[in-house]
């Protein structure tokens, strides 16, 4: 656990920790930009030892001088505050934030304020709110182009979907803000987005839980903030490990993630984890365990003032007591769920009546209380009363996601329209394959599973394809003649490769392959079949037969180098070269790391198949 722990909270936020604890507010940076973003490493460290900073910062904005960055730096210190359970200072700071909104200018400003905003009605069990902001955030963010603010309000419409237990929903706008995020590298987005979809698959049936498992060995590995400094992907292992069966893990990582709760003084997180702990220890049938963890999570839900958090607690204590044989605090938890539900359950109330109905029988066979029958009647009158309020509750929300859904559905057809257009344009009109300015966007994203890929055995290869002697052809046949030859080519390396590989006409007669995790044997294999394949090739063109042949140079990266696609071009280059020197009609090729250009200097490389 140490191990753990000294991984996780690093030596460089540490020592800034450290810095944030002792330095006296005046010796940061003056300027209100500056300031603001000093505030945002706030998020991940330690936010008690800098409360003189905030405190500070908070009487500086004030002024003129930071007239353009209210909002932003409210927002940003009630989110801080919030986190921390001190909601009294925070409303403040949130009403603040609200009423400034108007003032910024700047898009990634505006879009960092509807962000803090919109999480601080969340983490409250304020949806209503929540989503209002979020589809304020996602108009602005598409009027503007503002990918990342598309990205932020993507993963907040499917983080509403969740808390509102609407999991099918949330999948689409997860996989959108999943791909806009690995295009674009924005690495906390695409952990947010896994993080989410995790969340949803937790609760979704029919899932198995072993694939859950395999989606955080993925989030693991993004290179982002939240995975250094925040517990929240531990947790969820947490309850995956129990889903699992495996509880001295699910018992280990759920520990571990208070710790880390604790740590950072996030007491939504602490909130959560001790909910997750009461549920294990109840599942794993320790009940005091259970009502310990249980009551903690109450007290913090208490300082968030998250009605609807307090609501699922209840209903949990309510289980517990249950499950002490204490019918009577069993019932008084059932009636205070039921009592909530009035202004923040999005519970389904005959499915309450029925669940009460069926647990008051169960005590009244067991203890045969008088009293029972008037707690009965109470409960019914209780959740009769509270049906208005509930059904409208949850029509506002609905109609709410409704509008925000709308609204998300037409940028994804615009979006994926647009991508179809510049996807289009970016294919060789004679062959339909992509050409070279296509590894604009496919390089980020290759990078991005190449170094994630778990076998350090696979790799990734290039092949490039010259035709031999392909003037001859165009001289003989004309250009007609040649674009039929061409046309020929690609089908026959077509019908080679894998659905995986990418295809790219690099220019005139010459072809570049891309395969993600593949072998050395499979590269080398690969490479003969279809240099073999195109020589026995019979084009049939004006009353005349065809015959081409290729030479091929391959490449291979290896995972335990850094990603160098332009070293691998070269090498694979190098390689073509070679192979034309020795005679055309074959391919030679190596791992790239494997040899340098001194290799070639007697025609033949020193490492080729």
């Amino acid at each position: 656990m140490m191990f753990l722990m000294r991984n996780f909270f690093s030596p460089p936020a540490q020592i800034l920790l450290l810095l944030l604890a002792i330095v006296p507010a005046h010796s940061y940076a003056n300027e209100p930009l500056e300031s603001y973003k000093q505030l945002k490493k706030l998020q991940h460290l330690n936010v008690e030892s800098s409360r003189d900073f905030i405190n500070q910062l908070a009487i500086k904005v004030k002024s003129d001088e930071y007239h353009l960055l209210q909002a932003p730096i409210y927002a940003y210190i009630a989110k801080l505050k919030a986190n921390d359970g001190n909601w009294l200072e925070g409303k403040h700071y949130l009403e603040q934030a609200i009423s400034t909104l108007s003032d910024i200018e700047n898009d990634d400003l505006l879009i960092d304020a509807l962000e803090d905003i919109s999480w601080i009605f969340f983490i409250r069990g304020n949806y209503s709110e929540a989503i209002f902001y979020v589809q304020k955030m996602a108009e602005h963010a598409y009027e503007t182009a503002n990918q990342r603010g598309q990205i932020v309000a993507l993963n907040r419409l499917a983080l509403s979907y969740i808390e509102l237990e609407l999991y099918e929903l949330a999948l689409d706008p997860l996989e959108l803000a999943l791909e806009l995020a690995r295009e674009t590298k924005n690495y906390d987005s695409e952990f947010l987005a896994i993080l989410y979809l995790i969340n949803a698959r937790i609760a979704l049936p029919n899932v198995n839980p072993q694939d859950t498992l395999a989606l955080m060995l993925i989030a693991e590995r993004i290179p982002s903030k939240f995975n250094i400094d925040d517990g929240y992907l531990p947790r969820l292992k947490g309850v995956v490990y129990q889903q699992l069966g495996n509880f001295e893990a699910a018992e280990q990582w759920l520990n571990f993630a208070k710790e880390k709760a604790e740590l950072n003084h996030d007491v939504r997180l602490l909130q959560m984890v001790t909910q997750s702990q009461s549920e294990f220890y109840l599942a794993t049938n320790e009940p005091w365990y259970a009502l310990d963890s249980a009551i903690m999570s109450l007290n913090f839900n208490n300082q968030l003032q998250h009605s609807n958090g307090i609501a699922e607690i209840d209903y949990l204590l309510s289980k517990i007591y249950q499950r002490l044989g204490d019918d009577k605090n069993s019932l008084k938890y059932l009636r205070s769920y039921a009592n909530f539900q009035q202004t923040a359950s999005n519970k389904n109330s005959v499915s309450l009546i029925t669940t009460m109905d069926k647990r008051i029988e169960n005590i009244k066979r067991q203890q045969k209380l008088v009293e029972l029958e008037n707690s009965l009647l109470t409960s019914k009158i209780l959740t009769q009363d509270s049906n208005n309020k509930q059904q409208f509750f949850i029509f506002t929300i609905l109609a709410l996601a409704l509008i925000c859904s709308f609204f998300i559905i037409i940028f994804i057809v615009h979006h994926r329209m647009l991508k179809a257009r510049i996807v289009l344009s970016m294919k060789d009109e004679l062959t339909g394959v992509f050409c070279r300015s296509y590894l604009k966007n496919y390089l980020p994203v290759v990078q991005s599973r190449f170094e994630r890929e778990p076998n350090s055995e696979l790799t990734l290869g290039a092949l490039i394809i010259d035709c031999d002697d392909f003037k001859f052809i165009n001289d003989t046949f004309g250009h007609a003649g040649g674009d039929k030859a061409l046309k020929a080519i690609v089908d026959t390396i077509k019908g080679h490769i894998r659905e995986s590989d990418l295809l790219l006409r690099w220019g005139g007669d010459e072809f570049v392959l891309i395969c993600e995790s593949i072998s050395q044997v499979q590269m080398r294999d690969l490479a003969k079949r279809i240099t073999q394949g195109i020589s026995d090739m019979l084009i049939e063109y004006d009353n005349a037969t065809l015959t081409v042949t290729v030479s091929a140079g391959y490449a291979l990266h290896n995972k335990t180098d850094d990603f160098n696609f332009d070293g691998l071009i070269k090498a694979a280059d190098e390689f073509l070269l070679a192979t034309k020197k020795l005679g055309k009609n074959s391919c030679l090729g190596d791992k790239f790391g494997d040899f340098s250009i001194e290799n070639f200097s007697d025609g033949l490389p020193k490492s080729s198949f």
